[in-house]
């Protein structure tokens, strides 16, 4: 029974830090690098 609990446990923190990257790596604007994609999004921004 504790083996089943340890390993809900760690599928549980595997299925969160694969969350948590995929979600990191589709998140434009977190750093001050400058790229056309943030620029379209800034003018599109401000147009509105």
């Amino acid at each position: 029974m504790s083996t089943i609990i340890i390993a809900l446990i760690i599928a549980g923190a595997v299925a969160l830090s694969i969350r948590h990257y995929v979600k990191q790596k589709g998140s434009c604007g977190d750093c001050d690098c400058s790229c056309p994609v943030k620029d379209q999004m800034n003018q599109a921004h401000t147009t509105k």
